[in-house]
């Protein structure tokens, strides 16, 4: 099965859909992270429209030094972004989040960064 390029760790059952959320601290997880709110809501979009676009344009930005995939642990401060979409099976939420870089070397050595995440509901595959 194809990585999903946009998946961030949520646990549990959030509240109201495409407001804004709260997610726990978490440690060493593969996230994708841009350096500006602007650059990861544009991110967000585009792989909510298509995939493979959403890829292509993380390659874009990794080679730039703007955005990247990395694992990295932090502490989720503010939900700056939420976005809803229907996809097969319902609806699908998408999240930026500004996030305080906890451990790990992210985009040469910052400590805040911009995190997109799909919430998935346990009530959902």
């Amino acid at each position: 099965m194809r990585y999903m390029a946009i998946v961030g760790m949520v646990i549990g059952v959030l509240a109201a859909p495409a407001q804004a959320q709260t997610i726990p601290p978490f440690e060493d997880m593969a996230q994708i992270i841009c350096v500006d709110q602007d650059m990861a809501i544009e991110l967000l979009d585009v792989y909510a429209e298509e995939t493979d676009r959403g890829e292509e344009l993380l390659a874009d930005r990794e080679a730039r030094g703007m955005c990247e995939r990395t694992t990295f642990s932090g502490k989720p401060v503010a939900d700056v972004y939420p976005s809803k979409t229907r996809h097969t099976g319902g609806i699908r939420e998408g999240h930026v989040f500004e996030v305080d870089v906890t451990s790990g070397e992210v985009l040469k050595g910052l400590t805040k960064v911009y995190m997109l995440v799909y919430v998935i509901h346990d009530n959902e595959v």
